[in-house]
């Protein structure tokens, strides 16, 4: 009997990426978003009270143009909510609005959390470790890869 082939493990997180977004696209068109919305969503929920229009607009790739329409979109929704800043006076924090809970839209990441618990049970302390440098050495890289690639397509 022949071992089953093991994809590359490039192969293997591209999989796993495009799984994942599966789950937001479908995620995003049950609450009548579009993935960018929900994306911009999951930024504003990390940033926790922190995150700026402009910091939004460098992670998602968006003009400050489409930065405004989107959070336009989003507040008439109720789904964020902007503040003053405490310290400049010119810049907004973002924060989620109330429907953003309400709507269910946030509760994916438990979602999955719950749906992978096994997986992630079955790791011993050593191999969490491993498995946490990796995943983060590869999202500090490939953050870096992409701000290159769009630097070179957009030169200042």
């Amino acid at each position: 009997m022949s071992e089953p082939v093991q994809l590359p493990i490039d192969d293997m997180i591209r999989e796993l990426s495009s799984e994942i977004m599966q789950v937001h696209r479908w995620l995003a068109e049950q609450a009548g978003l579009n993935t960018t919305d929900l994306m911009a969503l999951y930024y504003i929920r990390n940033g926790e009270g922190q995150a700026t229009p402009k910091q939004l607009a460098e992670n998602l790739g968006l003009t400050s143009g489409a930065t405004a329409i989107l959070l336009n979109r989003l507040e008439q929704r109720g789904l964020i909510q902007r503040s003053p800043h405490l310290s400049d006076r010119r810049a907004v924090l973002l924060s989620l609005g109330p429907a953003a809970m309400a709507e269910g839209i946030m509760q994916v990441r438990q979602y999955l959390r719950e749906a992978n618990a096994h997986i992630f049970d079955a790791l011993s302390p050593d191999e969490r470790m491993i498995v946490i440098k990796f995943l983060g050495d590869m999202l500090e890289n490939t953050k870096k890869a992409l701000n290159e690639l769009r630097a070179k397509s957009h030169p200042k």
